[in-house]
């Protein structure tokens, strides 16, 4: 079996991004609740979780966390419950739903709205290959080095990864995706369940990019690394013309907790299914 504690240590890193994010949070909050989204006050005092038999439960003075459709909020690990908690506990005088992006995510994969399938997701974000940030490279001959120098290592690394050479473009023209890679990747998508493959939809959006996403899973990457890649241009543009006062940096830490809850939610997700499977491989022997 594996040790929660150890599950817990290797997502240390994502929580205290999200941890940093709810930092943030708390001193826009009144900014943000007035400008962009309505908010409720916060009606309770205490967060807590509960163990109820394999999965965790979220408590907010002993009452159960549910999702829009009434669900008991529920998740499969310790350390990703606690994390939902914190999201919980960040919000100090006003709840701003928005930003709570752990909690969007279960709540979404527990009442699935859309009625999507797995196989929905899948053919979602195969059609998005072809739109990756990382394929489009500027004919403008400084921003085309910059890309080359920060871009090319990651599409190295992505080519090597999945056995694929996949074409970037010069222009506006989406590079060609071959039919392997459809099928390879396809296969490496649906190796998540449901929940992790919603939260790897939430982090390629966030990103414009499967293949910074594929790489922070596989640890090649952190979110910031991920964040300031999908940045590049932008960040490239700033140097230029100016940067809004504190607009970017905002919009860069929103992006950054993005992509760490996504990452939690498939982190916690794959420990799972490999206890499970460790588990399965000690009972049979």
């Amino acid at each position: 079996m594996v040790n929660p504690i150890n599950i817990g240590l290797k997502m240390f890193r994502s929580i205290n991004i999200i941890q940093k994010s709810n930092i943030l949070n708390q001193s826009i909050n009144n900014v943000v609740k007035n400008r962009y989204y309505a908010t409720h006050k916060r009606f309770f005092r205490r967060t807590d979780i509960v163990q109820n038999e394999k999965n965790w439960e979220v408590t907010l003075d002993h009452r159960r966390l549910k999702t829009p459709n009434g669900r008991v909020l529920t998740v499969n690990n310790e350390p990703l419950a606690r994390a939902i908690a914190i999201e919980w506990d960040a919000q100090i005088e006003h709840i701003a739903q928005p930003t709570m992006h752990l909690t969007a995510l279960c709540n979404t994969s527990l009442d699935n709205p859309g009625k999507l399938s797995s196989h929905d997701i899948t053919s979602y974000l195969l059609d998005f290959i072809a739109t990756d940030t990382l394929l489009f490279h500027s004919e403008e001959e400084e921003l085309k080095e910059l890309q080359e120098q920060k871009w090319v290592p990651v599409l190295e690394w992505f080519n090597k990864r999945f056995g694929l050479k996949q074409e970037i473009s010069r222009d506006l023209m989406p590079p060609p995706v071959s039919t392997e890679t459809r099928a390879v990747l396809a296969r490496h998508f649906l190796s998540y369940d449901f929940p992790a493959l919603n939260a790897m939809c939430f982090g390629i959006e966030a990103l414009k990019s499967p293949i910074l996403m594929l790489a922070c899973v596989d640890r090649f990457l952190v979110p910031q690394e991920a964040v300031l890649l999908a940045r590049l241009e932008e960040e490239y543009q700033v140097l230029r013309w100016g940067r809004v006062p504190w607009a970017h940096e905002l919009n860069q830490a929103e992006m950054t907790a993005r992509v760490a809850a996504s990452l939690l939610v498939i982190q916690s997700s794959s420990e799972r299914h490999s206890a499970a499977k460790k588990s399965q491989g000690d009972q049979s022997t």
